[in-house]
């Protein structure tokens, strides 16, 4: 099922994939909230490719390190999904299922008590849930799939970090869980050329209208001086290049899972995927604004010269 997002594949028939993944082995300043995982690992920032969503995301963490490196027995994981849009996988607005599915079973392999899966959507919730088949592939795996739709899931907290976000309300569950994995779907953005991880995380604000309203990428670098994902997972199966982030638009298919603990690494590496509309040429990561501010602010590496990077085969 190397192109299980193939362009005449429906929903029914994606979740039918999904469900069969069950059978396969998995391999194995100032204080952020939560703990940051400490181990060796052979690179920084790990690149998959060519193989099924589950064999990818076996074959990149194994430089990483294992899951095992990231989620201990007994602890609690929040993955921060996007499932923002009432979109069917093969559109690319939303994470591919049978990699949700293979993240969730590869953290419980690894030990975790709970996955919990959010997400802060801007199409109904039900709608996003269920036509992206992200709930549905997300609680066979076994995990709770839930939606920041109501206020009372929130804690307002200071970002003393921040240049702009000074305050927000944030999702208590990410703020209170053991281990926080950011899974991001690269993107086309009206608004910000695109969308990565470091943008991912604007759905654990309530108010994220505000963040357009004060200086919307200077907000994205400050949400992520807040908490800290332990592992950014990449999905970059495919991804949408036109008419993001809802779409309906353009795909391609780089067929690609990127894993590091550095979220400006990742973003850095992403955006690489995408022409840059002025220049006809890939974006530089420094042309993404949210990813310069982040470098600036010390939030990771930009520069991708100065990291370990290893690329590995699924296949």
């Amino acid at each position: 099922m190397d192109r299980s997002l193939g362009k005449n594949l429906s929903r029914r028939q994606f979740i039918k994939g999904v469900a069969a993944t069950a059978a396969i082995p998995l391999m194995d300043g100032l204080p952020f909230y939560g703990s940051l995982a400490r181990a060796s690992s052979d690179a920084d920032l790990v690149i998959a490719q060519n193989g099924s969503p589950t064999k990818l995301l076996q074959a990149v963490m194994v430089p990483m390190g294992g899951m095992e490196r990231f989620v201990k027995k007994g602890q609690r994981v929040v993955i921060k999904a996007n499932i923002a849009w009432a979109r069917t996988p093969e559109q690319a607005c939303t994470n591919n299922p049978e990699l949700l599915f293979a993240l969730i079973r590869m953290c419980y392999e690894a030990g975790a008590k709970r996955v919990a899966v959010w997400d802060h959507t801007c199409d109904n919730y039900q709608f996003a849930f269920a036509r992206s088949g992200l709930k549905e592939a997300g609680q066979k795996a076994g995990a709770d799939v839930l939606s920041g739709h109501g206020r009372n899931v929130y804690k307002q907290v200071d970002i003393p970090k921040a240049k702009k976000l000074k305050t927000a309300e944030v999702l208590k569950d990410v703020l209170e869980t053991d281990v926080f994995i950011n899974f991001p779907i690269p993107k086309h953005h009206f608004a910000t050329e695109l969308t990565l991880g470091m943008k991912n995380l604007m759905g654990i604000v309530w108010d994220m209208e505000i963040m357009h309203k004060i200086d919307l990428h200077q907000c994205i670098a400050d949400i992520n001086t807040l908490r800290k994902p332990d592992l950014v997972v990449v999905d970059a199966i495919r991804i949408l290049t036109t008419n993001g982030p809802k779409g309906p638009g353009k795909t391609e298919d780089p067929n690609q899972v990127i894993v590091s603990t550095d979220i400006v690494s990742a973003d850095a590496y992403s955006a690489t995927f995408f022409k840059n509309p002025k220049t006809n040429k890939p974006f530089k990561p420094e042309e993404v604004r949210f990813v310069k501010l982040a470098h600036e602010m010390g939030l990771g590496e930009i520069d991708l010269g100065k990291i370990r990077v290893k690329k590995v085969s699924a296949t």
